[in-house]
């Protein structure tokens, strides 16, 4: 059965990240992707997947987070205990559910056109003094001072 992936459907605007087995599973192999140990980091717990288009919230205790989105009329419980809960709901209904359990967003970092361009400048200047000792190395076959 497949699952959704959320880097490609969520990473652009939230953090995913891998659950805690993922490395125990995968070995030395820790950077092959596997959508099944994704979650997206919420404030109130985490949201990963539960099969087909399904997602599940799971939710750090059975409080009033856990309450209101069992309230939720497309969700249902798939797991339920003293330590919080899992409830399933489909991924058509993410906005609500994202309310609730708060994904934590993306860093962006936009560069203005006079950043960008400054940078650029910044590295060129660092390729030609690389150049250029890398040349004076080349000519005296000692490194540069």
């Amino acid at each position: 059965m497949d699952c959704i992936n959320l880097k490609e459907r969520f990473g652009e605007l939230f953090k995913v990240d891998y659950e805690e087995s993922y490395y125990a599973e995968h070995g030395g192999n820790a950077y092959k992707p596997d959508p099944w140990y994704m979650i997206l980091l919420c404030q109130n717990g985490h949201i990963c997947p539960w099969g087909g288009t399904e997602l599940a919230a799971c939710t750090k205790n059975a409080g009033p987070i856990a309450a209101k989105l069992k309230r939720l009329p497309f969700s249902r419980v798939g797991q339920e205990g003293d330590d919080g809960a899992n409830i399933v709901f489909d991924v058509e209904h993410f906005a609500e559910v994202a309310e609730i359990m708060r994904p934590r967003k993306r860093r962006r970092r936009v560069l203005t056109a006079e950043q960008r361009a400054e940078l650029q400048d910044r590295m060129q200047r660092i390729n030609r003094a690389r150049q250029s000792r890398s040349s004076s190395e080349a000519e005296t076959g000692l490194p540069a001072a």
